[in-house]
């Protein structure tokens, strides 16, 4: 098996812990929804959002491309839509500032990113990202993390016009890392997206996996290595 020469990243999911943002995303979805005129309950507008989030989110999955605030902004509409509110551009506009507000008070990056990625350097590996995250967004978490001194690359769908699971953005990544698909493990925390454009590709396979209900579909991609915690990279790397 060849030598392991780069380690690829997703950001949102993977570095970063979404559950530490999960209170203001919602506290911001409720009140544009409130500001939209919708008059449901609470938990009917979450599980509104979280329905129109899936069916927009597989009608997005096999575009090569596409910019993730579409794909939301697509998403809020849909929701006022089934629930018979209006979206106006400022108040879409006015969730986006909040929702950046609250992502940098709420930001947490996982237990003892900053610790691997220090030991994965020492080893001399290529470190990259490789996010679907828009340029914008994925820079303010990079700042938020103070993640830059630790990478040789960091690319967005929006730089690489490819969004995974689609091929460009993992094929534009392997030319930055100088290496061949073998030589590259990539780290994710989505089977649809992660697992499946980099497997397809010929990367080695991570899939992190912090849940404690249930364990990850079988009837999909299926990743080579399951982790908990970003530290078991390591025994994974040293292998």
């Amino acid at each position: 098996m060849a030598r392991i020469r780069a380690v690829l990243f997703d950001f949102g999911g993977t570095l970063i812990d979404y559950a530490t943002l999960a209170q203001g995303e919602r506290d911001n979805l409720l009140a544009l929804a409130r500001e939209a005129g919708i008059a449901a309950a609470p938990q009917v507008v979450l599980q509104t959002y979280r329905a129109a989030l899936k069916r927009v989110f597989y009608e997005y999955l096999p575009r090569p491309y596409y910019l993730h605030r579409d794909l939301f902004r697509d998403v809020l509409l849909a929701m006022a839509r089934d629930l018979g509110g209006r979206l106006t551009d400022a108040l879409l506009e006015q969730y986006w500032e909040r929702q950046r507000e609250r992502r940098a008070r709420d930001f947490a990056l996982r237990d003892g990113v900053h610790e691997t990625l220090t030991a994965l350097r020492q080893r001399g590996l290529h470190l990259g990202i490789v996010s679907n995250a828009d340029q914008e967004q994925l820079d303010h978490f990079v700042e938020l993390g103070q993640l830059e001194r630790y990478f040789d690359s960091l690319l967005c769908s929006e730089e690489a016009k490819s969004c995974k699971p689609d091929a460009g953005i993992f094929q534009e990544a392997l030319r930055r890392a100088a290496c061949a698909p073998e030589e590259a493990l990539f780290v994710g925390d989505s089977l649809q997206q992660d697992i499946a454009g980099a497997s397809r590709l010929g990367l080695r396979s991570v899939l992190i996996w912090d849940r404690t209900d249930r364990e990850p579909l079988t009837d999909g991609p299926r990743p080579q290595h399951v982790i908990r915690r970003i530290p078991e990279l390591l025994e994974i790397v040293s292998a």
